[in-house]
Formats: structure tokens, sequence, C-alpha cells
């Protein structure tokens, strides 16, 4: 039996109206909170990289202030002159992208010949990338080092690894310490051959000993603690004038000691009085009435004649550990003195004195102040 319809009543034939439109706006909430999240966090990830690569900026900035500082820390900081400094003082690099600022301090003093003991920590500051108020990258670079005072401990006077000539007995060559801070050296020191020969007089050289036996050509050789290999090929040191290219240097200013390198095949010939280290690559010629005060380096033959005084310590012959064959020097008539100083001779090698980083004692993560 049909069930009868009822007046006014109808049947649903399909789904409700309105249904779809809720089901969509549903799906696009759902979308739109996916795609929020993902931006936010790519955004998050690029900031993160961004920092990341920020800090590995000012960690770039704190070491390169760092190496520069450590390849010349009187240029950077003029007091630290010696172990005996106490600081702290701080420096300052600057860098297209930022800059540094390289603080030192003495922890622990020289003590029974124990160099002193500093820190050197270079804080890194990056610039260049700041969105927004983001603030700037920093960075700490920090090493312990031992101050190491340059200097040269020569052998004697004058020490030529080719022999020296001497004639008659006039001139002074001492090996006691015109300053009076050190020992006595030599006066002379030379190979067993050809050795010093003297022509008529006395023997000049006096010191302790007078005249310095060093052995074979190969044993005085290993006696010169010298990187002329170094020197002649620019990578030991680098020169205040060079010559020829740059001009002789006026020495008005006393505190001035520079290092003189003379690179030219002809021999060179003492154009003034001077003071520092003179590196002369082949022959050296001191004529006149020259002076000289400080460490004489040369690679060839040494010619004096005149009256000439050296305080300081005199080398030559130095060619000979490249190879070459060299002459003895040649100590001619005349008034002249080589005399060692030690004092003058520590003014000529102060430029080597520096900071030598100690290995194993590099930190990262020291307090930023």
């Amino acid at each position: 039996m049909r069930h009868p319809v009822r007046p006014n009543e109808t049947r649903s034939t399909g789904p409700r109206r309105g249904s779809a439109l809720i089901t969509a706006l549903m799906l696009l909430a759902v979308m739109s909170a996916a795609a929020a999240a993902s931006l936010t966090m790519i955004t998050t990830e690029r900031q993160a990289v961004s920092d990341s690569e920020a800090q590995s900026g000012a960690y770039a900035i704190a070491r390169s202030a760092f190496d520069q500082f450590i390849a010349n820390p009187q240029a950077a900081i003029p007091s630290l002159t010696s172990g005996a400094w106490t600081g702290p003082d701080s420096a300052r690099f600057n860098f297209a992208d930022g800059f540094a600022y390289v603080r030192v301090q003495r922890l622990v003093p020289a003590a029974s010949g124990r160099p002193a003991l500093f820190s050197v920590r270079a804080h890194g500051v990056r610039t260049s990338y700041r969105p927004g108020n983001t603030p700037a990258a920093e960075r700490i670079f920090a090493q312990f080092a031992r101050f190491h005072t340059g200097g040269m401990s020569p052998l004697s006077a004058w020490t030529s690894l080719t022999g020296i000539l001497k004639t008659g007995g006039a001139g002074t060559v001492d090996g006691a310490d015109a300053c009076g801070q050190a020992s006595a050296v030599a006066g002379v020191a030379v190979p067993t051959v050809p050795g010093y020969v003297q022509g008529g007089g006395a023997p000049v050289p006096t010191g302790t000993p007078k005249i310095l036996d060093m052995g074979t050509q190969a044993q005085a050789n290993a006696m010169i603690p010298i990187d002329w290999i170094g020197i002649v090929s620019g990578t030991a040191l680098t020169p205040d004038v060079a010559i020829p290219g740059g001009a002789w240097p006026s020495f008005a200013d006393p505190a001035y000691w520079p290092i003189v390198y003379v690179d030219q095949a002809a021999e060179f010939t003492l154009p003034s009085d001077g003071r520092g280290l003179l590196i002369v690559r082949n022959n050296l010629r001191l004529t006149g009435v020259r002076s000289w005060d400080g460490i004489i380096l040369v690679g060839g033959v040494l010619t004096s004649n005149g009256t000439n005084t050296v305080s300081g310590a005199v080398v030559t012959g130095l060619n000979v550990l490249l190879g070459h064959i060299v002459p003895p020097s040649d100590l001619g008539n005349g008034t002249k003195t080589f005399r060692y100083d030690s004092c003058k001779v520590a003014n000529a090698a102060a430029r080597f004195s520096g900071l030598a980083p100690l290995r194993n004692t590099t930190v990262d993560n020291w307090p930023v102040y």
C-alpha cells in the first residue's frame, strides 16, 4: 500500500545546497594555513642561513685582523716593543664589510729565560649585512702567544765564510762588547781555509778568542743561523728601502733603524754614514770616512779602504750558502774600526721581535665585551 503524499510535502532528490561551498572554504583555509606555515619555515630557514653566513663573515674579519696584527704587532701598537710590556691595549682594523678590534694583554711576565705569555683577542664585527633591525654579527678569535725578542748572536765582530785578508797592523777588530751588556765574542771568525791572513804587523783582531776557527767550509756554513736563501728570494723579510729602485735613506732621525737591501750586480759603495740592517746581495765597498751602526750582511766580498767604522756586527761571504765561489774579504790599509756592539745589533734586529702564537690554544667562544 503506497503511502499517500501529504499536501505541501516534497522529497529530497540530491545533495543539499551550500555544502560544496563550505567544503571549499575549509579546504582553502587548510591550504592557506599550510602556505603560511611553509612561508614561515622558509623565512626562518633563510634567516638562519643568513645569520650563519654573517657569523662566518664576522669570524673571517676577526681572523684576518688577528693575522695582520701578529704579522706586525708594533705597527698596530707601537708601545708593544718587548715582553716587558703589560698592556692591555687594542688596535682597530677596518675592512670593506666590517671592522675588528684586536686586544692584547700580558698574562705572565718573562722570567728565567722564559718569554712572556700574552692573550691576543680579535673581536670581529660584520656590518655589511643588517636587514631591518638585525644587530651586526660579532665573533671572537683568540689565541695565546709568547713574545720573542728579535736579535742576532754573532760569532764575532766580523764573520767571513770565505776568510779575511788584512794589510798591515793598523786598525781595530774587537769582539769586546762596546755596549757592555753582553759577553765578548771573537774578533774575527773564519773557516780554517783560507782563514785570517795578515801581511805585516802584529795581529789586529782582539776578543774571546781573538780568531775563531770555524773548521771546514761545511762546518762554518752550519754555524751561520741566517736564512740567506730566504733573504735574497724576498720571503724572509721586507726591506724599508730596496736598491735599485729606492733612494738611499736619510738618517736625520736618530731613532730610524731601517732595513736596506741592495740587489745589484755591480759592487755597491756605501754612499754615506748610516744605521740599521744593511744587506748587500753581492759586493760592498767602504771608502773614505764612512761609518755604520748595526748589522751588515754581505753576500760577496766586503772591501774596506780608508777610515771606516762599523759598530755592531758584520757577516760576509754569505753567497757561499747558495753554492757560489766567493773570494776572501779585504781589510786593507788605513785606520779602520770594526767593533762588536750588542746594543746596536739589538736596535738593528728589533724589527724581528714579535708575538709567536702557541699551537692548539685557539679559542673562538671568548666572551664578547
